[in-house]
């Protein structure tokens, strides 16, 4: 077994296709369809999807200790430590999750369980940071502790690029605050936040080369160089959500300077259903789900070997080819905008395009909701988004195109169109064709 897994983590060993799957492509390729919805759901590799077929074959529990289980634990073991090479990390720091949501939920939830069982007694709410654009994933879980008055919440705002200043996260942070959450990059607009200036801000804080806000420094100085609770956390802890990065920025949780972060297999070309949190050894958090006591007694349940095997097969290759791939999309990105904006000036686009990911576009189409553009697009074979997959069977409008200045009528007329590896020029070619047809004729049946 190990010897195809290397074989796969170390040259990406080619098979012949399933019957299975050649049957698969063949039915997507007679429907014609362009999916264009990559932040929401990538398709599984061929690699990834092999991966999980053949370690399907490890079926033990992890937790036994007859041979069956051994291998499914030393497995287990191995998938780690590749995924660890891969984001510079030991393999006892990393644990699976279900979803990247119950990643994002386990890191803030688990933060302030854990600072309660610390500060049983304390008088202050515990202070939180986040930006404005978070996915809900992160916004809500925050929101939640916000509203049932559990701890404040400082959301940071974006302006008109869709970016944070790293002035106002220093300007947030207080005596009482225990976590730092921002997203590496958004996955509605794409722009990439900086994490790694954060991450040597807090760095900076803690060995006192630049001073705090006047007043809390000497609070600072003692919960950042060493709690007076005995095995406690040194606050801030820093999280950032990096389920859209792993396609095409590195994640290098050292250079990043995060304390934890959030991957998720389903958006990185590998299996739904199986996402990880990496936690620095020395941060503390407590657990949300218990039982047996898996994964360090942080997350219990069974593991999911399989998948979480062919994550780290994703994730490599997803990392490998990067740079070539986040060239070619970054053309056909510009392509497609530039070629909209000749054809229909009207059209608004949202984010920075420079600090943003290659794949990502987000525009308003004037006058003509998002619904009905998904739908009349869908039609002609193409696949769309709003906003986040996860709040798209909410009407409102996005709250991420809002926090960049929108207007609420143009939060609801923006699309999201985010390319991915078999995206071609050609599909962008005729998805710039499709929107001024559908922009004309639901123009004139307006009259």
């Amino acid at each position: 077994m190990f010897n195809f897994f290397n074989k796969f983590l170390n040259g990406f060993v080619f098979f012949p296709r399933s019957s299975a799957l050649s049957l698969r492509l063949s039915a997507l390729s007679e429907r014609k369809r362009v999916y264009l919805d990559n932040a929401g759901a990538t398709p599984i590799s061929v690699l990834a999807e092999r991966a999980l077929i053949e370690s399907l074959k490890i079926f033990g529990n992890p937790s036994a200790i007859y041979e069956e289980g051994v291998d499914a634990k030393n497995l287990l073991t191995k998938t780690k430590e590749e995924i660890g090479k891969i984001i510079n990390a030991r393999l006892h720091e990393i644990y699976f999750t279900g979803t990247g949501t119950e990643s994002c939920n386990l890191a803030i939830m688990g933060t302030y369980l854990q600072w309660k069982k610390e500060n049983e007694h304390a008088t202050q709410l515990p202070h939180i940071i986040i930006s404005s654009i978070e996915h809900p994933a992160v916004m809500e879980v925050v929101n939640y502790l916000a509203i049932n008055s559990l701890a404040n919440v400082t959301y940071l705002p974006v302006y008109e690029n869709g970016i944070i200043k790293l002035n106002d996260v220093r300007e947030a942070i207080n005596e009482n605050t225990i976590l730092i959450s921002v997203m590496c990059a958004n996955n509605e607009i794409g722009t990439v936040q900086p994490i790694k200036e954060i991450g040597r801000l807090l760095r900076e804080l803690r060995r006192g080369v630049i001073p705090a806000k006047a007043g809390i420094q000497k609070d600072l100085d003692s919960r950042f160089r060493g709690n007076d609770i005995e095995g406690g956390n040194n606050y801030p802890i820093f999280h950032t959500d990096a389920c859209q990065a792993g396609n095409y920025l590195n994640l290098d949780v050292f250079r990043l300077g995060v304390d934890m972060m959030t991957l998720n297999s389903g958006k990185v070309y590998g299996p739904k259903g199986i996402a990880l949190l990496y936690k620095k050894e020395d941060v503390k958090i407590s657990p949300m789900i218990l039982g047996g006591g898996q994964e360090r007694n942080l997350r219990s349940g069974t593991e999911n070997v399989a998948s979480a095997y062919a994550f780290a097969v994703a994730l490599k290759e997803s990392q490998e080819i990067k740079e070539k791939e986040s060239a070619r999309l970054l053309e056909i990105r510009n392509y497609f905008v530039n070629e909209l904006k000749s054809r229909m000036p009207s059209v608004k686009f949202y984010g920075d395009f420079e600090n943003r990911l290659p794949n990502n576009i987000n525009c308003s189409i004037p006058n003509i909701p998002s619904d009905e553009m998904i739908i009349r697009l869908s039609h002609k074979g193409f696949s769309v988004s709003h906003k986040s997959a996860c709040a798209s069977q909410v009407g409102d409008a996005s709250y991420v195109i809002k926090a960049l200045g929108a207007s609420d009528k143009e939060a609801k007329e923006n699309i999201r169109i985010t390319t991915g590896r078999y995206t071609s020029k050609k599909d962008m070619e005729n998805l710039v064709e499709s929107i001024v047809e559908i922009s004309r004729k639901f123009a004139k049946s307006s009259k």
